[in-house]
């Protein structure tokens, strides 16, 4: 069977979310053999290895990252963990993989542009948790670092801004939290704690203002129509 490059990552990912790292090493690994430099496939692959406690193998996916991204925050991160033989109990946050499901009418996958300079895609983890300030004609997007709130992004989509202020109207919890992220794109999952979205699955993507630059999408995005067979 042949599945795209961005359906099987999207299954690595889900692997690792549900915590297979067996299932998430077997399909970074397929991945790699066709795309070897993808170096977002191999942090996903570096972090199952530490999972599965394989963690010399681990050092040296992060290391191959590092040498061709000698300040890549997450590769100098996790590099870290492998050497101190640490396996993650929960995401970076404190937030549960449950979080990244997508159930019908309470959620919604965004892909925004990352407006804030000197803020890119490395600079977010997979289930880190985003906040939003619900406006009428936009949303705002901040990332939490320490103990500040940076906005990183501006939704102005009609439809999600439309309906965001609907679950403001009714007292609906919202949140937000990071699928993945490379460059400039983010792509986000946003959950109301009350029905307020469209059934089917939607894939929204923001408007640009005027002056900023276009979405950089990752490899696996442009790379749709590529096939690897499984």
């Amino acid at each position: 069977m042949q599945l795209s490059l961005a359906i099987l990552s999207k299954k690595a990912i889900e692997a690792a979310l549900s915590l297979n790292w067996e299932k998430a090493i077997e399909l970074n690994s397929q991945i790699l053999e066709k795309y070897p430099n993808n170096l977002e496939t191999k942090i996903r692959l570096g972090r199952a290895l530490i999972q599965s406690k394989q963690f010399e193998k681990a050092k040296r996916i992060f290391k191959e990252v590092l040498a061709v991204d000698p300040i890549n925050a997450v590769a100098l991160k996790n590099l870290e963990v492998a050497k101190a033989k640490k396996i993650d109990t929960k995401h970076e946050n404190g937030v549960n993989s449950n979080h990244l499901l997508k159930e019908p009418g309470t959620t919604v996958e965004v892909v925004a542009n990352i407006n804030c300079k000197g803020v890119t895609g490395r600079d977010f983890t997979i289930g880190e948790c985003l906040k939003f300030k619900i406006k009428k004609k936009n949303i705002d997007v901040y990332k939490c670092k320490k103990d500040k709130e940076i906005l990183v992004s501006v939704l102005e989509d009609k439809e999600i801004v439309s309906r965001l202020n609907k679950a403001a109207e009714i007292r609906a919890d919202v949140s937000g939290y990071v699928v993945r992220a490379a460059d400039k794109s983010l792509t986000m999952i946003i959950k109301s704690s009350i029905p307020v979205f469209r059934g089917e699955k939607q894939d929204i993507r923001p408007y640009i203002k005027k002056g900023l630059d276009d979405i950089d999408f990752e490899d696996e995005e442009s790379g749709e129509e590529e096939t690897i067979e499984e």
